[in-house]
């Protein structure tokens, strides 16, 4: 089986959602070090400076050519895109917040914002979506004892998935990731994509020690005395990427490698419009920076069932595990961003059961 042909367009939006939705916690901060490690190599560009930035907005040049003003309308159009951090209240509770993060280490984002900062300090307990990060060995040895999420069945290689012109442009970028195909031959598409997606600035942040934001507030509250708990495992978020199709796989990893060079803008976009609370007008800019292209049907539909196992499916788990959690009282709640918005957000989850929830910032 090798992977079928796509718009570029689409297959480029496959690989947008696969960063902004698995700018989870564990590809990004796991598979660079996994693989380095199987690769017997040190993590790329640790020579970066922690304040480095490698892109450019998009934000600017989608103001000036007067493509925002339809993104926008786009955008406007997700319940709870605007905004950082949500109030949940009921009756006879201290009240509780909702808080989206970026699982990155840029120091922007490490400094929250002034609201977000009180209600983190004056809360009783931390909630991040997952413990596992806290313990990267332990994390890894959890990865590494489920092979079939991260392993190709027997008799696949990704030469079997990906053909040759595909894998002459995917290996050097490996290379330059001191990562041979050799060594990731057996692995599933997945995990190769989050390998190309990781900036490397943040790689570099990474290797020196840099803690992501998720796993700085965990730190920061277990010495303030807070309890932390987590939403999900590291198994069970690897269980979402490793349960797409292998062919929806491979065309991320075609996709990623094809705008690899336009990440770092992608990157610097998503942090610009997250840093503003704009967090539904970060997809829709994101796609407007990728090349036009004639939608498939059957694309379309792979990009929904992406959605829905990696997004909106953990959506559900995190609230049913949110609800003992929150019924405390003065819970601080920091996931990904992306699962704030939308009707199948937590923001709506926590209102469907009967929260008051309201912004914050």
């Amino acid at each position: 089986m090798t992977v079928r042909p796509l718009p570029i367009r689409l297959l480029a939006a496959h690989a947008l959602k696969a960063l902004w939705a698995a700018a989870a916690l564990l590809p990004l901060l796991l598979c660079a070090a996994l693989l380095a490690a199987l690769a017997r190599a040190p993590a790329a560009h640790a020579s970066e400076p922690a304040s480095c930035r490698e892109g450019t907005s998009a934000v600017p040049a989608l103001m000036r050519d007067g493509r925002i003003a339809a993104i926008e309308r786009e955008a406007a159009e997700i319940a709870n895109g605007e905004g950082r951090l949500y109030r949940a209240e009921r009756d006879g509770l201290a009240p509780s917040f909702l808080f989206g993060t970026m699982h990155l280490s840029d120091p922007r984002i490490l400094a929250l914002p002034p609201a977000a900062e009180t209600a983190f300090t004056g809360a009783r307990s931390l909630v991040i979506e997952t413990l596992d990060v806290l313990d990267p060995r332990a994390m890894a040895g959890a990865l590494l004892a489920r092979p079939d999420l991260t392993t190709l069945p027997p008799g696949q290689t990704i030469e079997t998935l990906l053909p040759p012109a595909e894998m002459a442009r995917i290996g050097p970028l490996l290379a330059a990731r001191a990562l041979p195909v050799g060594a990731i031959r057996t692995l599933q598409p997945w995990f190769v994509t989050m390998s190309l997606m990781v900036p490397a600035c943040e790689a570099a942040r990474t290797a020196d020690g840099a803690k992501v934001l998720d796993i700085a507030l965990a730190e920061r509250a277990a010495a303030a005395g807070q309890t932390v708990r987590g939403l999900e495992t590291a198994v069970e978020q690897t269980e979402a990427l490793g349960a797409m199709p292998l062919a929806l796989q491979a065309d991320n990893l075609v996709a990623t490698a094809a705008i690899v060079d336009q990440l770092p803008d992608v990157f610097e976009t998503m942090i610009d419009l997250y840093l503003k609370g704009r967090i539904a007008l970060i997809e829709p800019a994101t796609e407007a920076m990728m090349p036009a292209g004639t939608e498939m049907a059957s694309s379309v539909e792979i990009t929904q069932r992406f959605e829905e196992t990696v997004v909106r499916a953990r959506n559900g788990v995190m609230a049913t595990r949110l609800a003992p959690l929150l019924a405390q009282g003065g819970v601080f709640v920091a996931v990904g961003a992306l699962h704030l918005p939308g009707e199948t957000g937590l923001v709506e989850a926590l209102r469907g059961a009967g929260w008051r929830v309201t912004r914050a910032d």
